[in-house]
């Protein structure tokens, strides 16, 4: 029996428009953006933005934790958010893989939280072949303005991502790093 799409993607294997399952992993990615839609241009309460937001995560989301529309999401639950998380204006988590927010996490507007990989070879790419690699962001980091996290880095404790920065490696605990690629100004 062939493996489903998200046994696949879950392994960090590619899948493809040739995959026997693609049509759920389609409907999946519709429903989301349906979901983000209403969350992004519906005026609501603040109890119903938090119902819509755990609607497209999967989980009843913190009571302070608070994405600032508008925000853009693959699937959505993937994305896994601790207590006390402000996720300002203009942010998008492509979560073809898991995101990762640990709690007291401040994220800037416009940044980009990036899991999903494409093949290098032309002829894969044609086929939209897609994988993921999981980004974590641990405790009381802050990430500044117009950061992009590329797949697979960890951001550990108490770090800070200085505006405009490109994260192409994991960051240590409790540094400052800024620039593309960012690299380490304090620790």
């Amino acid at each position: 029996m062939k493996e489903t799409v998200w046994e696949r993607l879950e392994k960090g294997e590619y899948i493809d428009i040739d995959h026997p399952n693609i049509d759920e992993y389609l409907a999946t990615t519709r429903k989301c953006l349906l979901a983000t839609m209403r969350y992004n241009t519906e005026p609501m309460s603040s109890d119903d933005a938090r119902k819509v937001l755990s609607e497209i995560v999967g989980y009843e989301v913190d009571p302070m934790t608070n994405i600032i529309p508008p925000f853009n999401c693959d699937l959505g639950f993937n994305i896994i958010l601790g207590k006390n998380v402000l996720i300002n204006y203009k942010c998008t988590f492509l979560d073809t893989a898991k995101i990762t927010v640990g709690d007291n996490v401040l994220i800037g507007p416009g940044t980009q939280i990036v899991t999903a990989m494409h093949p290098m070879e032309p002829a894969d790419r044609r086929k939209l072949a897609v994988r993921g690699e999981p980004v974590t962001i641990e405790d009381d980091v802050w990430i500044c303005a117009g950061v992009t996290v590329l797949p697979g880095i960890t951001i550990g404790h108490g770090s800070i991502v200085g505006a405009g920065s490109v994260v192409t490696h994991d960051v240590p605990p409790n540094t400052t790093v800024v620039g593309n690629p960012a690299r380490p100004i304090k620790r």
